[in-house]
């Protein structure tokens, strides 16, 4: 995603995406796009479904449509549901299933809305699981979060607790794509993967059963990490969580000797400690900030739980290269990611990622990355390729030992394009997409990277089966088998029966 912004510009983006979204809501209404594709249910349909779900259904003509069916990816805003059912209860999500099958409807399911390819998006029922909150707290640092929580509210529990997990720095993305997917965030050297905090889930499969799944059961295995809409809803999560502690943060910049500062992070801290997180992000200037003379730079952002070594060891010659260096030490934990945390709004992007381990990158790798920078068609947004480290404790755990197959690695990639409608024409969009496209596939080849992360989902990306989930896939087929035969919960990157 982009890296934070001011609060002004945010809020006039965001107000900006609130009108492009009610423009489109206008634009079909009334519902001739439903019609067209044939979802149109009786008034009595919608009726009876209103009266089962707890929090009632939206139609397109409610006052507060627009502002719950905006997706974050405003590449899909125009792809609008038939109806909005606002679930409460695991009754309501079972209701839910049985009125798409009985009336053949397609349908998706939403929490915060943050799905890359808009797979959150339908035309039909949009399943809406944001109602659905509230924390449980149980034995042995255990805690149980419903199944429409934003990240917001697991970081207010947790704080009630003094306690923590591997958690994202968006405070606006759903937990449970976030865990689904295998969820990301500083924590992850020191205590996995957030799939691999997961100790139990309760799903509502196909066949409308609320089943409560943990341990060895294949359903479980494949919650951890199989990626969110592929086996049914998700209305709960147990996460084992940890004390917390005073850590430190940053946020450290580089304008200058950038292929040479870059080489040596991506070398120097995958040897970094567990305790050490860190975000690098090489941010490519918008066509504004271009013609006003702003140049690509360096940010790493980051935390250090208490540590045998400090950060001017860890960083090493670069210490002293740094443009600006902004470190809070021994902060309270929650107070410190107010400091790292990335408030986004809705606007319009692709992102693709691959997995590279420190001994894949070289001179020529990081060279021929500065010079793509460099060939970006330049859009009123700015962009950036990134490196989110990995390493330290996910790779402690076993490929097959979770839905989750990406061990092994040092560094998750990615590279994203932003744009801004009507601002950027459509061929200069294209023109963006095409560079992406060129851009990843050179620096895979360079840095022999390998796979792609099922939570930052790649529209575009070919055989996305072998790189969201490896040798992992044929079992996730048999789970798929065993659940949902028949496909009830589909869509274009959708797990597929064996």
């Amino acid at each position: 995603m982009l890296p934070k912004i001011t609060p002004s510009r945010r809020t006039f983006l965001m107000g900006l995406g609130r009108f492009a979204v009610a423009a489109e809501v206008a634009r079909h209404l009334p519902s001739t796009a439903f019609a067209a594709e044939g979802y149109c249910p009786p008034p009595s349909a919608w009726t009876d479904l209103a009266k089962q779900v707890s929090g009632g259904v939206l139609r397109p003509d409610d006052p507060f449509y627009a502002d719950v069916c905006r997706p974050n990816n405003l590449r899909y805003a125009a792809n609008l549901p038939a109806g909005i059912a606002r679930c409460v209860t695991d009754a309501d999500v079972q209701a839910c299933i049985a009125w798409v099958k009985k009336l053949g409807i397609p349908f998706a399911v939403r929490s915060g809305g943050h799905n890359y390819a808009g797979y959150s998006t339908t035309g039909g029922l949009l399943i809406d699981m944001s109602r659905m909150v509230g924390a449980t707290v149980g034995k042995d640092g255990l805690v149980t979060i419903r199944g429409g929580v934003l990240n917001s509210y697991v970081y207010t529990q947790m704080e009630r607790l003094g306690r923590t997990v591997t958690h994202g720095r968006c405070d606006s993305v759903g937990a449970a794509g976030f865990l689904l997917g295998g969820g990301i965030g500083f924590n992850m050297r020191k205590f996995g993967m957030g799939s691999d905090l997961l100790r139990a889930t309760t799903i509502v499969t196909a066949d409308g059963e609320v089943r409560p799944v943990s341990g060895e059961d294949k359903l479980f295995w494949a919650s951890r990490g199989g990626g969110g809409g592929n086996f049914g809803i998700n209305t709960s999560f147990t996460l084992q969580t940890y004390p917390i502690e005073k850590v430190t943060v940053f946020k450290i910049t580089w304008t200058t000797s950038l292929e040479k500062v870059l080489l040596t992070l991506l070398k120097r801290l995958a040897e970094a400690p567990d305790d050490f997180g860190s975000k690098i992000s090489v941010t490519i200037p918008s066509l504004s900030e271009r013609c006003a003379g702003v140049k690509p730079e360096i940010s790493i952002l980051g935390q250090l739980h208490p540590s045998k070594v400090t950060l001017k060891d860890i960083f090493g010659d670069t210490w002293e290269m740094a443009a600006t260096r902004d470190v809070r030490e021994d902060v309270d934990y929650w107070p410190a990611q107010d400091f790292l945390l990335e408030t986004t709004y809705p606007y319009y992007y692709q992102e693709k990622s691959s997995y590279v381990t420190a001994a894949g990158i070289n001179e020529e790798a990081v060279a021929a990355m500065f010079d793509w920078a460099a060939k970006m068609p330049a859009t009123s947004l700015p962009s950036a390729f990134k490196f989110f480290q990995v390493g330290g404790a996910v790779n402690k755990t076993s490929p097959t030992a979770t839905a989750y197959v990406h061990r092994g690695y040092d560094w998750l990639f990615s590279i994203e394009a932003n744009w801004w409608r009507p601002t950027d024409s459509v061929p200069l969009v294209d023109a963006a997409l095409d560079w992406q496209q060129g851009f990843y596939a050179d620096a895979n080849r360079r840095m022999k990277a390998a796979g792609a992360f099922q939570n930052f989902p790649d529209p575009s990306l070919a055989d996305w089966q072998s790189a969201y989930y490896g040798e992992n896939y044929r079992t996730l087929t048999e789970v798929k088998k065993a659940v949902d035969p028949t496909m009830l919960f589909t869509f274009p990157q959708a797990i597929k029966p064996a």
